[in-house]
């Protein structure tokens, strides 16, 4: 009888011990749930993504979510459940320009779907092949500091190639991004520097030099 009890009162801990390592599972919805933006650039998805944690169940639940966004770059995640609260911490990829109004891309040139975020930033058009060819124009022209410009837009088609307008000036490359072409856009723009003059267009189209239009 003795034996019995033993037995009986064994089995009673260790079911006890197994609801109470299940309830919190069950209960993980109405945890708090903190989210710390490291990079701070604010994307429209970031909204909406609170409330897809929140219908979550379970710790693999929320880590799918936070692994399915592809506008998360890294993040880490602090599970505390004696307090009943979730730390995540997210760095965002930063933007680096938006091609065709439907997918942002950032430096490296990862892709990641366009949400209209109201942030101003470099729009580029058309069918473009080489992507690489985008971040080298906007480098070679905002990195230089004869001329100082910003670069608004940049578009491409197969038969002017590449536009790129910014703050202050039409720059026209042409179809070649050649190394050639682009060191003489860098003594262009210190030629413009030296006479303290910013053209309206600067055509770098042609064989022998570049055209400067001045006009309105």
């Amino acid at each position: 009888m003795r034996l019995y009890k033993k037995l009986s009162m064994h089995l009673y801990k260790n079911i006890f011990l197994i609801l109470s390592i299940l309830i919190p599972a069950s209960l993980f919805a109405s945890y708090e749930i903190n989210i710390n933006y490291e990079s701070g650039f604010e994307f429209k998805l970031q909204k909406e993504l609170l409330t897809k944690l929140q219908k979550e169940d379970s710790r693999r639940g929320i880590e799918r979510v936070i692994k399915n966004q592809e506008w998360i770059k890294d993040y880490s995640l602090i599970y505390k459940p004696f307090e009943k609260k979730i730390f995540i911490s997210i760095k965002n990829r930063i933007p680096f320009f938006v091609l065709n109004n439907e997918y942002f891309y950032d430096k490296n040139l990862n892709r990641f779907k366009f949400d209209e975020t109201s942030k101003k930033l470099i729009t580029v058009s058309g069918d473009i092949d080489n992507l690489n060819n985008v971040v080298v124009l906007i480098d070679l022209i905002e990195s230089n500091k004869s001329i100082k410009h910003k670069v608004d837009s940049i578009n491409y088609n197969f038969v002017s190639g590449w536009d790129v307008r910014t703050d202050k000036t039409l720059i026209r490359f042409g179809k070649d991004i050649s190394d050639k072409k682009l060191r003489t856009f860098e003594d262009t723009a210190n030629y413009l520097y030296e006479i303290g003059k910013i053209p309206s267009i600067i055509d770098m189209r042609y064989k022998d030099g570049v055209a400067l239009n001045y006009g309105k």
